[in-house]
């Protein structure tokens, strides 16, 4: 696993208070709702310095697909 992946895996821990699995565990199976989504938005904006909209993490709903959308715009 990548040092981004990495990173992720640990907000999303963080937010979740529990293990992740970047590849198969989604935002809604973890009972992510509003508030989880603004803190997992928050704690992107601290670890890679990108701002990440809310909506991406509701179309983006795994920890490896938000990476992937992280990546992206640190690269624009």
């Amino acid at each position: 696993m990548d040092d981004a992946a990495l990173k992720m895996r640990k907000v999303w821990e963080y937010v979740f208070q529990r293990p992740v699995e970047p590849d198969t565990d989604f935002f809604a199976d973890l009972e992510g709702d509003s508030r989880a989504a603004a803190t997992l938005a928050y704690g992107i904006n601290l670890e890679f310095g990108v701002e990440v909209p809310m909506i991406e993490v509701f179309d983006h709903p795994t920890p490896a697909e938000l990476t992937k959308v992280v990546l992206a715009l640190q690269a624009a």
